[in-house]
């Protein structure tokens, strides 16, 4: 497994300054967080790409429109949907373009009326379409959408015949109150990527090491079921002091899930 950070923890930190910090710490995985439209450009796409010449890999890139999705895919709008297939390509080349191998998707809020098999259709589109690019899409866990509970979880996977690939989000899973065992026996073999924070008894978000989380349990888990994906630490920045803190999760987590170093610098 390869552990990593996201620069999502350092959000409102813009994207390219993140990921330089991350860069310079020696992380050697990372996961590209975008935050507004000006990162969608060929000339930040270059920025990002020479951060990358000192070896560090951008293991997924996370849109900043996940919001809208329920807008763009939840919809029997046909030009809508379409439009929306046409905006992701924009990330897809850009994954393509930085050798970015998956797409982190949210999906369908709770609250929408839409039919959730029409959503798993418009999803398939987009997951063909990113295919095309070779990147895949993968469905994570959020509390506010559908997918944050294990029913849609398995539902999903019967409406789209297993095409489908997830994220798992233990900060997620706390907000929504969903036990760990729960939700990787409803992804099951179609786990493709995981957030990892660590919790307090308050159900703070913090870095791992630093809280209450089994982690143990879930790298069990994880070898049992053949996964050689990425255990990525994805906090808010209110869980965290600063840098070392940081790079002390990374090492514990690495540790725990082992497979690459954490840093290229060990």
């Amino acid at each position: 497994m390869h552990c990593g950070v996201s620069t999502a923890c350092f959000y409102p930190e813009e994207t390219a300054s993140a990921m330089r910090r991350l860069c310079g710490a020696g992380v050697a995985t990372v996961e590209v967080f975008l935050n507004s439209f000006s990162e969608l450009t060929p000339e930040y796409t270059a920025r990002l790409r020479a951060l990358q010449q000192d070896g560090t890999r951008i293991c997924a890139l996370h849109p900043f429109t996940s919001m809208m999705e329920t807008f763009l895919f939840a919809t029997e709008y046909p030009t809508r949907l379409a439009d929306g297939i046409r905006f992701y390509e924009q990330y897809f080349s850009m994954c393509q373009a930085l050798c970015i191998p998956r797409v982190v998707f949210h999906g369908m809020l709770r609250t929408s009326t839409f039919p959730f098999e029409r959503h798993c259709e418009n999803y398939l589109a987009l997951r063909r379409r990113a295919r095309e690019f070779g990147v895949d899409l993968l469905q994570e866990n959020v509390v506010r959408c559908r997918c944050g509970y294990p029913e849609a979880v398995r539902q999903m996977r019967r409406l789209t015949g297993d095409d489908v690939g997830f994220v798992l989000d233990t900060k997620q899973l706390r907000r929504a109150g969903v036990p760990l065992p729960e939700m990787l026996d409803a992804m099951g073999g179609r786990l493709r990527h995981v957030h990892l924070s660590d919790f307090t008894s308050c159900c703070d978000c913090t870095a791992p090491g630093t809280g209450r989380e089994d982690f143990h349990f879930l790298a069990r888990h994880l070898r049992a079921i053949g996964y050689d994906g990425c255990v990525i630490i994805e906090l808010y920045r209110s869980g965290f002091r600063d840098l070392p803190e940081l790079m002390d999760g990374l090492r514990f987590t690495y540790e725990i899930f082992g497979g690459e170093t954490a840093c290229r610098t060990e």
